[in-house]
């Protein structure tokens, strides 16, 4: 890889992630019936079905990549995206 598409990469990463925020538990707790707030469970089935926080989706993390697109069309709506249960 070119040292110019390496560093097209890196910015672009910056750029993303200067665009993530963090979300406290109470928050989310109290946002839990806002329709325009997305919770998404990365673990894998088996930790999901164990426990999650409710109204939360389960995607797991091998398959973020092939099913993300089509699961979150709707760009207008608030992701949090997790990895645990609902403690």
């Amino acid at each position: 890889m070119s040292e110019n598409v390496i560093s097209a990469h890196a910015s672009k990463a910056e750029e993303v992630t200067s665009q993530i925020a963090m979300i406290t538990r109470e928050e989310i707790l109290a946002r839990l019936n806002d329709p325009s707030l997305l919770l998404v469970n990365v673990m894998p089935k088996e930790t999901f079905a164990d426990g999650h926080i409710p109204r939360s989706l389960n995607l797991p993390l091998s398959e973020v990549e092939t099913k993300a697109r089509q699961l979150f069309a709707d760009i207008g709506r608030e992701l949090v995206i997790y990895c645990g249960g609902p403690t």
